[in-house]
């Protein structure tokens, strides 16, 4: 499998650090706070992709936290399996591929892209995989999530991925996460995982008090700056 990297050169894809760090410590339940940028939904996808390739009868949702993203992931989805088709010289048989539905009519595999304003994504499926991406800014996360989980099958495989929003109940979510309350697994990955120190300097000086927000080095100080603007307006 193949990814388009920031030069925009096609070159096989290696995990980074912080790709690695969720493959090794990610337990298939797994909520992870990170900051910009830093390939954690293209893992994922390409994860699923693998499933959805490989495995017999299983369907993989993603959710997006709008339409715009949401094609993005759907793109990125295609160019796995058309860098898989490429490599093994195959075609995968692709019973249709709608704007948001990939199927698989060789193993009944589906691959669905949602997003959150449809907070019922998933809820008539039986679902084994599922990622929610920049899940932190969807409009109504719990109870989306809670549909996402009825549909997950014993042993399904869920990711809760987003950099951090003051705004909403994802950071009481964050937080009960922390303390064990909610099943998933927390997982924070800093911008120095990534990024240099010459990048994150630079950086610092272009977003100024927006900098630990994308580019956090601790939860607690991504939290507090994206939630500043509602804190100034209260005081």
């Amino acid at each position: 499998m193949t990814i388009v990297n920031k030069e925009g050169k096609e070159v096989p894809f290696i995990l980074n650090k912080a790709q690695n760090y969720v493959a090794e410590n990610g337990t298939g339940k797994d909520f992870v706070l990170k900051a910009r940028q830093e390939g954690v939904s293209a893992f994922e996808l390409a994860v699923f992709t693998g499933d959805f390739l490989l495995s017999e009868n299983s369907t993989s949702v993603v959710v997006a936290d709008n339409a715009d993203n949401a094609q993005g992931l759907l793109e990125r989805v295609k160019w796995y399996i058309s860098s898989f088709e490429r490599n093994n010289n195959t075609k995968v048989p692709l019973k249709y591929n709608s704007k948001y539905e990939l199927h698989n009519a060789a193993n009944n595999a589906k691959y669905i892209i949602g997003t959150a304003q449809n907070v019922e994504v998933g809820r008539s499926r039986t679902i084994k995989n599922a990622h929610l991406s920049e899940a932190l800014f969807y409009p109504h996360f719990r109870k989306l999530l809670a549909s996402i989980l009825q549909a997950v099958v014993p042993g399904g495989k869920v990711m809760i991925e987003s950099t951090a929003n003051g705004f909403g109940d994802g950071k009481e979510y964050w937080d009960e996460t922390v303390l064990g309350n909610t099943g998933f697994n927390p997982i924070f990955l800093p911008a120095s995982f990534l990024y240099d120190k010459e990048f994150l300097d630079t950086k610092k000086k272009e977003l100024g008090r927006l900098y630990d927000q994308e580019y956090p080095e601790s939860a607690e100080i991504a939290f507090l700056t994206s939630g500043e603007g509602y804190f100034d307006q209260e005081a």
